[in-house]
């Protein structure tokens, strides 16, 4: 039996991998309230942060979500890829500059999906 032993109870992965899987079958409104506190817990932990690829890839999942879910959202989710490509070209003085480029290439990514 496997038995979790975090100390921290707030367990967040369950939730990021639900988001990623409701955006992937098309449920793009709950995909984006779902990863939403996600990110902001993920932004709010000193060892990860804005830069952290957990948390940039939280914020391509939202991104995703709002694409998805029409051209209404459309310019919020062009303003958050945009934060994304900002927050990763900061990144290479950091702690996670190491994945800047391989985060770089996931941003081309996202932006031929949205396209």
């Amino acid at each position: 039996m496997l038995v979790e032993k975090r100390p921290d109870k707030s367990n967040i992965v369950p939730l990021h991998m639900l988001a990623e899987h409701l955006v992937k079958v098309g449920k793009h409104k709950e995909a984006e309230e779902t990863e939403l506190p996600v990110c902001e817990w993920m932004d709010s932990r000193p060892h990860l942060g804005k830069t952290s690829p957990q948390a940039l890839n939280a914020r391509r999942i939202i991104a995703r979500a709002l694409w998805g879910q029409g051209p209404s959202r459309r310019p919020e989710a062009e303003e958050l890829v945009a934060m994304i490509y900002s927050l990763v070209d900061g990144m290479g003085e950091s702690k996670f500059g190491v994945y800047q480029e391989e985060e770089r290439k996931l941003n081309e990514d996202i932006v031929a999906q949205l396209n």
